[in-house]
């Protein structure tokens, strides 16, 4: 079960754009939807895993996956969890959103969103798992 999961309309903006007012915007529509899907909890203490899906146009992400992160986790410093840093586990999708996806078992919040029709992200804060597999 996520601690927090919640999608937002894209595309995501990069981190390293140079408008800063775009970059504050974005960050602030982020941790606005975070607040009103986590409410009035506290912040998380324990080792997290985040999981971002940018669901886009066309066949290639218009943005690195490490761009696309840090706003989004810097977004829910000291809301969702004390500090970032606690997630030490992560993982980051690019999808079109007119690639063929296996729906069953997939949340009702992804698919509400998908429905759509339109790019957006999933961001989905889960503990981080006791066990890592490493690759073979």
């Amino acid at each position: 079960m996520p601690h927090l999961q919640f999608t937002v309309d894209g595309p995501p903006v990069s981190h390293q754009t140079k408008d800063e007012a775009s970059l504050g915007h974005w960050k602030g529509i982020i941790r606005a939807e975070a607040a009103r899907c986590w409410g009035i909890k506290s912040p998380l203490t324990c080792k997290l895993k985040c999981t971002i899906i940018n669901f886009h146009e066309g066949n290639i992400a218009s943005l690195d996956d490490d761009n696309i992160v840090k706003p989004i986790r810097d977004a829910m410093n000291k809301l969702v969890y004390v500090d970032d840093s606690q997630i030490c586990y992560s993982e980051t999708i690019h999808v079109s959103i007119d690639a063929a996806i296996k729906l069953r078992r997939a949340s009702g919040i992804l698919l509400a969103a998908f429905s759509k029709g339109e790019e957006f992200l999933y961001i989905r804060i889960d503990d981080a798992p006791d066990v890592i597999q490493l690759p073979q």
